[in-house]
């Protein structure tokens, strides 16, 4: 519940900053903002070397059973992992920048290198997240992002505007972003230290690094596949496009998200619980926790859906009055939310369950279907195409990997208790 407060919370004022950014900017000027944020967590990805959904999993099994010599290992390990990663990753866009200098002029160039200065900050806090969910410590983990970075950029958004007394511009504001994600971290690295269990830093590491390897090397490319699907569309119009539509298509997104806060927050809750209780074999507990929380996802999901169906103008209009138009668009995004939200549960059983394999090539094939399906859609219907391109790309992998599940795991996504429970 804390975490479903925090998050609902968190929600509520991640919309307030994204439509203060939109007016304070401009359509244009915001258009170009997100483009270049969209290219950071493709970014922080290659920089956490799978290695936070492996704490996610590792990390709640060793807390169940008290190792703390291995968790403290883990997370060594990963820490160091993920600061070398940000280091090559650093200087091999450096290098690309450097040969792609003279493409750009200076408002892009100086907005690119402010979003790429976010990625190490992001790749840790990323990491900083997955620890502390696999402790248990949700409500921790979720302050500062979902609390913290929408006020912060509120705040200061709003001053610079009043500084300036004209719209902010793409390289203030990318400013801004940066700095509150650095304050994010070095407040979510002072957190963790404070919830680690005494026993940790008396322990001596424990390195188990193949049988972590094994899992972060799927969970490297299965997380990297599901960012480029998740970050295609936007990509896509804004190279083929223009960044205004990018603008309006990532409003009209972000308000669709709304329809799978329920499957973000059983992600954030309940992950380490399944990878718990399937290593201690604790079935009945494992089929009870996947009823509620299937149970209870696609409550908020209907609900959320017709919410956002019925007063989606409205919504729209509070970013500006060039943004209602989105309105058809944003209804194409729900349906394509909610279908990923009812659906989604197939991954996150998959993962926990040290079956990132299966869910990786899963996500492969649907990469494979969205990048030219996308292409051929955005040139055919624009923005609308993306949106229906990435509708169908999620239906075909969530219920895949709900198929897989059931096959593997002898499991109905509902809870059903599988054949082998007596063991």
């Amino acid at each position: 519940m804390g975490a479903f407060s925090i998050r609902a919370l968190g929600i509520g004022l991640s919309f307030m900053a994204q439509a203060v950014t939109a007016r304070l900017m401009g359509s244009e000027n915001y258009g170009l903002f997100v483009y270049a944020l969209a290219f950071t967590p493709v970014l922080s990805w290659l920089a956490q070397l799978g290695m936070v959904q492996t704490s996610i999993r590792y990390i709640s099994i060793y807390n169940s059973q008290k190792d703390w010599g291995a968790l403290r290992g883990l997370t060594t390990f990963a820490t160091r992992s993920t600061l070398a990663a940000c280091l090559a990753t650093g200087l091999v866009m450096t290098i690309i920048g450097w040969m792609l200098k003279n493409d750009m002029d200076d408002l892009h160039r100086s907005v690119f290198i402010l979003a790429l200065l976010h990625v190490p900050f992001l790749a840790l806090s990323e990491l900083r997240v997955g620890i502390l969910r696999g402790l248990l410590k949700v409500s921790f983990a979720e302050l500062p992002e979902n609390l913290l970075r929408p006020v912060l950029v509120i705040v200061l958004l709003t001053a610079a505007y009043f500084w300036l007394h004209e719209a902010v511009d793409p390289v203030t504001a990318m400013s801004i972003s940066l700095s509150v994600t650095m304050a994010n971290f070095l407040l979510g690295s002072a957190w963790l230290r404070q919830s680690l269990p005494e026993g940790v830093s008396d322990s001596l590491p424990t390195y188990r690094k193949k049988e972590w390897l094994n899992m972060a090397i799927p969970m490297f490319f299965l997380v990297g596949l599901q960012l480029l699907i998740s970050q295609l569309d936007i990509l896509l119009i804004g190279s083929l496009v223009g960044t205004g539509e990018a603008g309006s298509y990532a409003v009209a997104a972000r308000i669709a998200d709304f329809a799978s806060f329920g499957l973000v927050v059983a992600y954030g809750v309940t992950a380490p619980l399944f990878a718990a209780h399937w290593n201690n074999r604790s079935i009945p507990d494992f089929s009870r926790l996947l009823k509620i929380t299937s149970m209870g996802n696609a409550l908020f999901v209907l609900a959320a859906a017709s919410l956002i169906a019925a007063m989606g103008e409205n919504i729209l209009g509070v970013f500006g009055a060039s943004f209602v138009e989105a309105y058809h668009l944003l209804l194409i995004l729900v349906a394509g939310k909610s279908l990923h939200a009812l659906t989604g549960l197939g991954t996150i059983l998959l993962t926990m369950t040290g079956h990132q394999k299966e869910a990786t090539w899963l996500m492969g094939g649907g990469l494979a279907i969205q990048l030219p399906l996308t292409l051929y859609l955005i040139d055919e219907h624009g923005a609308m195409g993306a949106a229906i391109a990435s509708a169908i790309t999620i239906a075909c992998t969530n219920v895949s990997a709900l198929a897989t599940v059931k096959i593997r795991l002898k499991l109905s996504p509902f809870g059903r208790l599988p054949h082998n429970a007596n063991l």
